[in-house]
């Protein structure tokens, strides 16, 4: 188990080089099955940059490792409807049912460092298994009833 927050800031180096890529900021989710899609790094420069999960080699407890820097991608070139756009990114967003029931707010991210599975969206109102996210956007993430 790991927590986005505990993440938030840790360093990412690219292994073909060793050199330091950037420091994780926000990430990005997706559904079916429910996962991180995207991590996005605060890098030198004036805009982030947003790594892919799928090119995550490692995510240590002391830095995040990737293959090579090839991955990065400035995040002022992503399209709204891509999984690694910032609009997709889940923390601080209304979580509502399909139903249009409030469930809270997200305010932190459960999951598993070494495939990036969503193990639950921890929010205001207690926590949401991962299995339920149905999508996230711009206004809120939607999740399957509970039962």
């Amino acid at each position: 188990m790991m927590l986005f927050s505990t993440a938030q800031g840790r360093t990412v180096i690219a292994l073909s080089t060793a050199e330091r890529l950037g420091t994780i900021t926000a990430c990005t989710i997706a559904p079916s099955p429910a996962h991180i899609s995207s991590l996005h790094l605060r890098t030198r420069g004036r805009h982030g940059h947003v790594m892919l999960w799928k090119n995550v080699q490692s995510f240590g407890e002391d830095a995040v490792t990737v293959r090579s820097a090839e991955g990065l991608k400035p995040e002022k070139e992503l399209e709204s409807a891509e999984e690694a756009h910032k609009s997709h990114d889940p923390l601080g967003k209304r979580v509502l049912t399909e139903a249009g029931e409030s469930m809270g707010i997200v305010e932190d991210i459960d999951f598993d460092e070494k495939d990036g599975s969503l193990r639950a969206l921890l929010t205001t109102e207690g926590k949401v298994p991962g299995d339920r996210l149905k999508g996230v956007g711009g206004y809120a993430v939607v999740v399957r009833r509970p039962g």
